[in-house]
């Protein structure tokens, strides 16, 4: 009688352990997502071959580029911008040479995070649907949801301003 009553106390706690953590860490993510976070690093998955886009990348964000801004608000609203679209590689003697745009593109909806999926709805209600990888004041999206044409390989790397 008394390990039943040591084993419905034990399962009692446990249960009641499992439910506060999941909605702890569902609360911390949605919490940590809200902020503006800017691009910092591009990253190339080992087994891509893709080293141009990363390279521009990296050099326009060493010059204090800002390629891509998301600010995710707490009242689920979205702003995005990026520069993406208006790139112009030049050639010179010594290589190529591609300064930071003054045109953006602005993307404005809704987000929702659940679990590592992220859902971006637009005005119209177009939805999109990406995986991110959120660690503190660090967010990770894969290229391709990005630009599928330029990105696929890379990891778009974002520190949270």
């Amino acid at each position: 009688m008394i390990k039943k009553g040591i084993l419905l106390i034990a399962s009692i706690c446990l249960l009641n352990f499992s439910c506060s953590t999941d909605s702890e860490k569902e609360l911390f993510s949605e919490n940590s997502l809200v902020g503006t976070w800017v691009i910092s690093d591009v990253t190339r998955e080992e087994s891509s071959e893709v080293n141009f886009p990363q390279e521009i990348a990296k050099n326009l964000i060493d010059q204090g580029c800002k390629i891509i801004t998301y600010t995710f608000n707490a009242d689920d609203t979205f702003v995005g911008k990026d520069k993406l679209n208006y790139f112009v590689i030049e050639s010179n003697g010594a290589g190529i040479e591609v300064d930071c745009p003054e045109e953006t593109d602005t993307l404005v909806g809704t987000w929702d995070l659940n679990d590592d999926q992220l859902t971006i709805t637009d005005p119209t209600g177009g939805e999109t649907v990406i995986t991110v990888d959120l660690n503190g004041s660090t967010l990770i999206i894969a290229g391709e949801d990005i630009d599928e044409d330029n990105y696929d390989g890379l990891d778009i790397v974002f520190t949270k301003n």
